[in-house]
């Protein structure tokens, strides 16, 4: 049983239980839909291990969730950039190429390896969306209380995972191609302490849009 309790693990049953106790009463179906991605971010996450444990292959697992979590991101940022008609149809259109890039890759890998290229693609239209919302921030006449904003700490968690998780590729690869127990120790140690940043910024972002919610005055 201990070998399922792992930092990551951790991370990501809090953050569950936090969006439980948060957004089960959100009216908006757009935050509640992040208690129904947590659980069976949980349950991946849970599932992998099990395989990973029996020495059976885990990447169809991961393979199948990466569309799963590149569709309810999209839809999150899609959500948040209502107001932009034309960015909207940016994003449809790019998950449209995306899922076709998707099954291109599954086939070139004779669907026997793990789609990281489009893991990759999906990390920078992920870094650029964040981007442009913080420009939108930055031109926004209404103030904000950013320390109490919901989106912005969404996003910022977002951002940090995503662009941290592609230097780490990029940079460091010998991580992923070394099979050192060194190597494979520091790999793990490096994307379990983004996978914190990640659920702390969602957790505390799923707080703000609770308090947001049910202050008198919202």
């Amino acid at each position: 049983m201990t070998a399922y309790i792992t930092l990551n693990t951790a991370s990501e049953l809090s953050c569950l239980v936090i969006s439980i106790l948060c957004l089960y009463r959100d009216k908006d179906p757009v935050w509640r839909s992040f208690i129904l991605f947590m659980l069976l971010t949980c349950l991946v996450e849970l599932s992998g291990i099990y395989l990973r444990n029996r020495h059976l292959p885990n990447f169809m697992l991961y393979n199948v969730f990466l569309v799963i979590e590149c569709a309810v991101l999209n839809y999150f940022f899609y959500h948040l950039f209502k107001a932009n008609h034309n960015l909207k149809k940016l994003l449809t259109g790019w998950l449209i190429l995306f899922i076709i890039f998707y099954f291109i890759e599954l086939y070139v890998k004779h669907f026997n390896a793990y789609v990281s290229v489009s893991s990759t693609i999906v990390s920078v239209e992920l870094i650029l969306a964040s981007v442009y919302y913080y420009y939108l921030l930055l031109k926004e006449e209404k103030f904000r209380q950013l320390w109490k904003d919901a989106p912005f700490w969404w996003v910022n968690g977002t951002i940090c995972f995503y662009f941290a998780g592609i230097a780490c590729n990029i940079f460091f690869k010998y991580l992923l191609q070394d099979k050192t127990p060194q190597a494979s120790s520091a790999n793990y140690i490096v994307f379990s302490v983004l996978n914190v940043i990640l659920y702390s910024c969602w957790s505390y972002s799923f707080i703000c849009r609770y308090f947001q919610r049910t202050s008198p005055s919202s």
